[in-house]
């Protein structure tokens, strides 16, 4: 009988939480690659439901609506998660996921929460060419991640189970910790 890989161990979703450019969708995209588990990126999800793109939503109906579609598909994941076949994925979260208590609640319940920390000057650079991140539509970007940063850390720290510094980190790296960090998590 074959031994299961450990990342065969791994039944609930893992989930990556942290600011805008610290590497959520790459990290995702290459757990997902080195998993086969499927990658659900929630701020897509959000852009293919309403049929806009997440500045578009920004504009047209502000980020309190925005918010409140996070928090209708985080009930809508926990519930349709609930079932064996639909455990194992990756989930990579838009940033301001963790504002409202009931979101840091329905993470945490579903699945093993990585939160992928960097400091402001790598974030400066990640996104400095991005012109479709609401947030950072203004003169001063450093000191709107800064802010941001400070506003959020407590509630990073708060809903994630494994915190990992990506500032100077390789993908292939992060990618190994997370998953021996899963498996322990869920053994």
């Amino acid at each position: 009988m074959a031994a299961l890989s450990p990342v065969s161990r791994i039944k609930r979703p893992i989930i990556l939480i942290g600011l805008m450019g610290c590497g959520k969708s790459t990290i995702g995209r290459e757990l997902s690659k080195q998993t086969g588990m499927p990658l659900l990126d929630t701020d897509l999800v959000i852009e293919e439901q309403i049929g806009k793109s997440i500045p578009d939503i920004f504009a047209e109906f502000g980020e309190a609506r925005f918010r409140a579609l996070e928090t209708a598909l985080l009930r809508y994941l926990a519930d349709h998660h609930a079932s064996p076949e639909k455990r194992n994925c990756i989930i990579s979260t838009g940033g301001g996921i963790v504002l409202k208590p009931e979101n840091r609640a329905i993470l945490r319940s579903l699945g093993f929460v990585v939160w992928l920390n960097v400091d402001v000057p790598a974030l400066l650079a990640r996104t400095a060419r991005a012109n479709n991140r609401p947030l950072l539509q203004n003169s001063d970007r450093a000191a709107t991640l800064t802010s941001l940063l400070l506003r959020r850390r407590p509630l990073y720290e708060a809903t994630a189970h494994m915190r990992l510094n990506t500032t100077d980190t390789d993908i292939p790296t992060i990618v190994r910790d997370i998953l021996q960090a899963a498996v322990l998590f869920y053994d």
